[in-house]
């Protein structure tokens, strides 16, 4: 019976394969017959494939019905059908996607665009100023006034140290109308940062948007809020001018650090208020002004906000601000110094001048300038070129980054070159003495 079947698939298969080459004689095709001749096992499937998706099989040599004359022209045949292009499209069943729509290309105007950064400005000032406080301060020596903005929902409110300095009544006036009585809370004069209270507030407060100065850059935009000389709610536009400065705040010898200078008109009374980025984000608190009338000149500083946000929660919680202390003083590396240490061209950091003693530097092996103490300079002080592998291009870097990396009783690695050669010293950080 099995061989039976067996010839009967064996005659099923040898017509099907006779019929496909009848079919190729008639067409006059010059497809290789080996190409379309079906094994046993092809010719039971034919019928559920899609004859788009069908792929030839090659029989052996033996199997092949065609001649050798006929092989000629298939190969030339076949080359041919490959000199153009090759489809690399897909086959068969393949679901073609349809391609991305390209997208619109919109040319803007000048007017355009400037139409634009008035209707963003527009709106940042309109979020932005629900933040933003008219505070007046009275003391026994009469009646000042400044700015700040709204820290949290609970009431705090962030102004500059000398805004509220000595004062016995603040009031505090709102963009909305809404006045509330303040008291202040703690203060860092180092920082020339202060935080205030408001008492029995009566509508919903907006916290600002805070923003970071680590990456700020020399060319974006400064937007200044505040109340210069009491016009409440003023809004002013410039650049940051520079950053990484250091300012003396006036109420502590230790200098602030990473200031952010800028072009934006601060003038009395924006002290307190809030340097904003595009994006309507704290990047400081404005807070000084470098003129001989008292009105901008066009320099104008603000507090790093990355300062504000290490400051401000230390003031809410423990009613003041420790910062870490490395008991040194220094200078920059001019070419003065360079030219009398004998410091390599590419050496940059803070030449040390002086060492306290029995400080943290001190007790850590870092040395003095020896003739400091008598008013001179011997050249013999090191030069800090690193903390924890961070370079330190100056005097100014060092200074920002303990204030805004750094913590009492933290242990850090300070690079020194001493002596032609660049070594690494461990030290524990100290704490600065309170300024309160």
């Amino acid at each position: 019976m099995n061989t039976l079947i067996n010839l009967k698939k064996f005659f099923i298969g040898s017509l099907a394969a006779l019929t496909l080459v009848a079919a190729v004689a008639c067409s006059g095709s010059t497809e290789p017959a080996e190409n379309l001749v079906a094994t046993e096992a092809n010719a039971e499937k034919v019928s559920n494939v899609e004859m788009s998706t069908m792929i030839p099989t090659s029989t052996s040599p033996a199997d092949s019905v065609d001649t050798e004359e006929s092989s000629s022209p298939t190969v030339e045949a076949v080359q041919a059908a490959f000199d153009g292009d090759i489809d690399d499209g897909p086959i068969g069943d393949a679901i073609v996607e349809a391609p991305a729509p390209a997208a619109d290309v919109v040319e803007l105007t000048p007017a355009d665009i400037v139409a634009a950064q008035e209707n963003h400005l527009a709106d940042l000032y309109e979020h932005a100023v629900q933040s933003v406080v008219f505070i007046v301060a009275g003391t026994t020596r009469g009646v000042g006034s400044g700015s700040g903005f709204v820290w949290d929902e609970e009431g705090h409110v962030v102004t500059n140290y000398h805004v509220v300095q000595g004062a016995t009544e603040l009031t505090v006036k709102f963009f909305n109308g809404r006045e509330y009585r303040a008291d202040i809370v703690a203060f860092d004069p180092a920082a020339d940062l202060a935080v205030i209270k408001l008492i029995d507030v009566e509508h919903e407060l907006v916290p600002i948007a805070i923003g970071s100065s680590s990456e700020l850059r020399p060319g974006q935009t400064a937007i200044a809020l505040g109340n210069p000389f009491g016009e409440e709610f003023t809004m002013t536009t410039g650049i940051v001018s520079a950053v990484t400065r250091t300012l003396d705040s006036g109420f502590s010898s230790y200098s602030i650090p990473s200031v952010i200078q800028t072009d934006a008109s601060i003038n009395p009374g924006n002290s307190g208020g809030p340097l904003l980025d595009m994006d309507g984000a704290v990047i400081g608190v404005n807070t000084q002004i470098k003129s001989e009338t008292r009105q901008s000149s066009g320099v104008g500083f603000a507090v790093p906000v990355d300062l504000v946000k290490r400051v401000v929660p230390s003031l809410i919680e423990f009613g003041e601000h420790t910062y870490s202390l490395m008991g040194i003083s220094g200078n920059e590396v001019n070419l003065t110094l360079r030219e009398n240490v004998g410091l390599p061209g590419d050496i940059v950091g803070a030449y040390v001048s002086n060492v306290a003693p029995d400080g943290p530097a001190a007790l850590a092996g870092i040395r003095g300038d020896t003739g400091a103490q008598f008013g001179r300079h011997n050249f013999d002080g090191d030069v800090i070129v690193s903390i924890n592998s961070i370079r330190m291009k100056s005097m100014d870097d060092l200074i920002g980054y303990l204030a805004l990396n750094t913590a009492p009783d933290e242990e850090i690695v300070v690079g020194v070159f001493r002596d032609g050669v660049e070594i690494a010293i461990p030290m524990t950080l100290g704490a600065r003495p309170s300024t309160t």
